[in-house]
């Protein structure tokens, strides 16, 4: 059903009928050298909204010239040479008539790590496609896949075991006789550009918004979703409406219309407005839906489809029928290489039990605080940057487990769901075709220690069903572990267009908690085009 998507994606855009109304890819490394630019004081760029769309970040530097810098010099006076200019510096096929622009590139990720301690060996073998392209002034496209075979570490298997899916990449089957995954990932869509004042798009991709390395209101976190998104900009005012489909694949594969996973839907409202120079707001809603209730069939709510932000104030004020959620996004440009960041979310939040002296009753919000100084004492691509982040128990869940703020088994803010507090300290530098980063993640989240009971951490249970969800919560309650994950990666970039890298890595995580402390060391090598953020810090 994907890869169909994917296809009919393709072949609506060709048809359609060289200016870039396409979206830079959501990876965090991958536009680190423009920092500088992004996040200048002098641009309008609305900086939570991500990913970036071209158009708006054209006038800051040009993605098609990524390479500038750190070119290099290829005499093209035979194919070979040709050949290796382009995989070096473009793209592999790139396709350039009049009001037609067209590139594709080969995407693969063949990596090889080992665990000393454990004398275990894992592997990653992925193989794939990206093609997109530009066709007039207003219409763009962008489609690829990734097939995957790997293995992965103990705490990984486990949550596959537990989930059923890969961290962010979708549906497994067993490979080498339950030793691997094999796993697919596609995603693709398209793109039209009208005016300067509004941006349409349709497909199945990943969606962020915030300013830090996680997000709370929506982050990139889950498997690709099927949506249809609408950007307008005027003044200094943002505003991006969301539709989205989403898919519950821990329920029954029956639903009341037949087979396949119960279906859930989603509106979401995000105004971004830049106060002043230094200062960006941005107000968050979404609600979400199931697809089909007691009643039968429900599909998408029309109701919805309003496209005016906070279009259920009231409602939420008092707890609503379906899951709402809302919260806020904060930026402050402090200097100009240094900004300080921050988020709430709210979840079904009751401000009338908030009065209650002595309410019991679960208040689900999380908040988070960040900076970032990159450039420090002048040394271009030198960068760090501190985040903290606070998550109340059984935030993103809801009363009907299917309503709860997830996709494909995962939640759509943080990969840790909620009852936890975490903080991640990264240090980035790059210079040239180099690229060395150090992130350690310390968390302390409290689980469940049998099925019986639900603490507030897994978000996928129907908290209707246990009593001391009205007992009082407190953070980090239940049974507490603490994570520690700290990885260190070096990467030399062979093709920036398309983040095309070796990469060497060491990484260290201890998950401890009263019975155990599970330790995973992990020296790791890899050849690949990294296009999108892989979360395995959890």
């Amino acid at each position: 059903m994907h890869f169909r998507l994917t296809g009919i994606l393709f072949f609506l855009a060709i048809f359609s009928t060289a200016a870039q109304s396409r979206f830079s890819p959501l990876e965090r490394q991958y536009l680190l050298s423009e920092e500088a630019q992004i996040h200048s004081k002098e641009n309008n760029l609305h900086t939570s909204i991500q990913p970036y769309f071209i158009n708006e970040t054209k006038s800051l530097f040009n993605m098609d010239s990524l390479c500038e810098g750190v070119h290099y010099t290829i005499k093209r006076k035979n194919f070979i040479n040709k050949v290796a200019d382009n995989f070096s510096n473009n793209y592999l096929v790139p396709v350039d008539s009049g009001i037609v622009s067209i590139r594709a590139t080969p995407l693969f990720d063949l990596e090889l790590s080992y665990d000393p301690s454990k004398k275990q060996q894992y592997y990653r073998n992925t193989r794939g496609v990206l093609i997109y392209g530009d066709f007039g002034q207003k219409f763009s496209f962008y489609t690829g896949f990734y097939e995957n075979q790997a293995s992965f570490p103990g705490y990984i298997n486990t949550f596959i075991d537990s989930n059923l899916v890969v961290p962010g990449q979708g549906l497994t089957k067993s490979f080498k006789g339950d030793k691997g995954q094999d796993f697919g990932l596609p995603f693709g869509y398209v793109c039209y550009n009208p005016n300067r004042y509004l941006t349409v798009q349709f497909g199945q991709d990943k969606n962020f918004i915030g300013n830090g390395y996680r997000s709370l209101l929506r982050s990139d976190n889950t498997m690709n979703n099927p949506f249809f998104k609408l950007q307008t900009s005027f003044w200094h005012i943002k505003y991006m409406v969301l539709y989205e489909q989403f898919m519950d694949v821990h329920a029954e594969q029956i639903t009341v219309l037949g087979k396949g996973y119960p279906k859930k839907y989603s509106t979401t409202h995000y105004l971004s407005w830049k106060v002043s120079k230094s200062f960006e707001f941005g107000l968050f809603e979404s609600i979400v839906w199931q697809a089909a209730d007691s009643n039968g069939v429900r599909g998408f709510d029309w109701a919805y489809l309003n496209p005016v932000i906070f279009l259920r104030p009231t409602e939420f004020y008092n707890g609503s029928a379906d899951n709402a959620l809302m919260g806020i996004n904060l930026k402050y440009q402090i200097l100009h290489n240094m900004y300080a960041y921050g988020q709430i979310i709210l979840d079904d939040l009751k401000f009338d039990e908030l009065k209650k002296k002595n309410s019991k009753y679960p208040q689900k919000y999380g908040f988070q605080l960040g900076a970032r100084y990159f450039d420090i004492a002048k040394i271009k691509g030198l960068a760090v940057q501190g985040e903290f982040n606070y998550v109340m128990p059984y935030t993103y869940s809801h009363r009907l487990s299917l309503q709860n703020y997830s996709h494909y088994n995962q939640s759509l803010a943080h990969p840790q769901n909620a009852n936890f507090i975490e903080w991640i300290g990264i240090i980035d530098y790059n210079r040239k075709r180099w690229s060395f980063s150090n992130r350690l993640v310390y968390c302390n989240y409290g689980a469940d220690k049998t099925a019986a009971t639900n603490y507030g951490h897994n978000i996928f249970a129907d908290i209707s069903q246990y009593p001391n969800y009205y007992q009082g919560n407190q953070i980090v309650q239940g049974y507490k572990n603490t994570l520690i994950y700290n990885t260190l990666t070096a990467a030399y970039i062979i093709n920036p267009k398309v983040n095309m890298r070796l990469e060497a890595s060491f990484t260290y995580r201890s998950q401890k908690n009263t019975d155990e402390n599970i330790v995973d060391k992990l020296i790791g090598f890899s050849f690949k085009t990294a296009l999108f953020n892989k979360y395995y810090d959890f």
